[in-house]
Parts: C-alpha cells; sequence; structure tokens
C-alpha cells in the first residue's frame, strides 16, 4: 500500500518543510487546470453525500480484516457512487500544489525508500467527507488517513506497513491493524505504466494497475510494493492508510512476596 513510512509526526514535520518551499514559488493551480464552476459542483456533490459506499462488501472487507478473519488482499472495484468517485477525482486535480508534501527516503537516511506527494486532511477541506466516509468503515476505531499522487519516477519499494503511530488527539500510541487504499487515478494503466500496487504475501506476486474507484483493504503486517510510475502525463491519485489498534502494554511482572503493607 501506499505509505507513509515512518509516524505522523515525521509527516508533520515534512509537511512544514514543504510548506515552507512551496511559499517562495509564485502561483497556487491545482496538478490540472479545473474550472471554478467544475469545483464548485464536484464540492457540492460531495458534501451532499450520505457517506455509504456503492455496496456493502467494502465494509465487510475492513471488518473481515479488522477481526482477523481473513488472510486475504480485498480488491472491491466500483467502491464508491459514481457521481462521488468523479466529484472527488475532480477536486484532487484541483488541490493546489501548496497542500501536497513530498515524500521522499531512501536507504542513506535508513528510512523506507519511497518518493510520492502526501496531502493531509486539513490541507484538502472540501475532500472531508471523502475521509469521513473512509473513516466509517473502521467502526470506531482510530485511523490514519491521507491522500497520495504519484508522478513520473514515483514509487514505494517492498515494505509490509508495520508501524507505531502516535496520535495527536490523544497523544497515545496505537499499531496499525488494517491497511486500506481507494485508487482514484483516471485513464488506462497497464502494469508496463507502473503504479501499480503489487501484493508479495505468497510466492507469486499479484501485480494491480491502478484502477479509478477501486478500494483495497488488507491486515498489517504483508509485504506489498508501488511500482514506479513510467507515465509522463498521469497522475496516480489515491487515498491511503490504516484502521488502527491501541498498542497491548506490556503486563508488569511481579514478584511472588507478601507486599509491605506498612
Amino acid at each position: 500500500q501506499e505509505d507513509s513510512p515512518g509516524d505522523e509526526k515525521q509527516y508533520a514535520q515534512k509537511r512544514k518543510t514543504s510548506e515552507k518551499a512551496m511559499q517562495k514559488r509564485k502561483g497556487t493551480k491545482g496538478t490540472t487546470q479545473v474550472s471554478p464552476d467544475e469545483v464548485k459542483r464536484a464540492a457540492s456533490e460531495l458534501a451532499a453525500w450520505d457517506g455509504e459506499m456503492a455496496h456493502d462488501d467494502v465494509q465487510n472487507a475492513v471488518r473481515a480484516c479488522a477481526s482477523g478473519t481473513t488472510s486475504k488482499m480485498h480488491v472491491i472495484p466500483n467502491a464508491m457512487p459514481t457521481a462521488i468517485a468523479e466529484a472527488v477525482h475532480t477536486l484532487l486535480k484541483a488541490l493546489p500544489e501548496r497542500a501536497w508534501c513530498t515524500s521522499k527516503g531512501d536507504d542513506d537516511d535508513n528510512t523506507l525508500v519511497h518518493s510520492f506527494a502526501a496531502c493531509a486532511r486539513e490541507d484538502a477541506p472540501q475532500l472531508a467527507p471523502l475521509f469521513d466516509a473512509v473513516e466509517k468503515l473502521a467502526g470506531g476505531a482510530k485511523c490514519s488517513l491521507q491522500l497520495a499522487r504519484y508522478s513520473q519516477g514515483d514509487g514505494i519499494a517492498p515494505h509490509d506497513d508495520m508501524a507505531e503511530v502516535t496520535l495527536d488527539e490523544d497523544g497515545e500510541t496505537y499499531e496499525r491493524r488494517v491497511a486500506v487504499v481507494l485508487h482514484l487515478a483516471k485513464g488506462n494503466w497497464h502494469v508496463e505504466d507502473g503504479g501499480c500496487l503489487v501484493d508479495r504475501a505468497d510466492s507469486r506476486p499479484v501485480v494491480l494497475p491502478p484502477a479509478f474507484n477501486r478500494f483495497v483493504a488488507f491486515t498489517v503486517p504483508r509485504l506489498h510494493e508501488v511500482t514506479a510510475v513510467t507515465k509522463g502525463h498521469e497522475k496516480r491519485f489515491s487515498l491511503f492508510g490504516w484502521v488502527l489498534r491501541r498498542r497491548a502494554r506490556k503486563k508488569r511482572k511481579h514478584g511472588g512476596g507478601r507486599r509491605n503493607r506498612s
């Protein structure tokens, strides 16, 4: 799955650094020209959405992964109502460049080899209903979600998503339990175009080229990668993240002797 390597504090610091760099650039145009009327219509369509996915398979997949009753990677096409998916894509294209934070890492800095642009919820307020809808699938569990944009050359090396997350809202430490990806790239993508989600859990890898409005869920850990994008004129958009569970606290060992109650 697309991954924000490390914890959310590291991501927040990278986002601040990226924002400072973006302040030096001129213009706030989105990745693709979208008319104000298109943005207004899309935002209105998304705001009126009740957050329900197109069918129950989406939530059932998340629940099965969270409960540990499944070991497969769930791949569900046409996850959202078509009109909603189209509205989301329009708003993604219209996001200003300053909303995106470049996330990169390599072997030299002891981080997962990866490259893509990420956008936090607070930097895409019109897409808040999308975040709400995916969080709703978690049934009340905490989530960590972001938007991703892959351009030519971007990808992520094989990894299993194992990580701990400390949330600013409560200061508690959580583990990633379920990985979720909502693919939002338009166009006809083929294996040679890159941007493929590759499931490496078994001896025979399963390669999934980007497909618009497809939802993927699996239990963490699971070995997977995103192949480097080779298309120069297409952006691979997605929403990705994890359903979290509170980290199990280690039980304290007590001695067998009688306590001094004085």
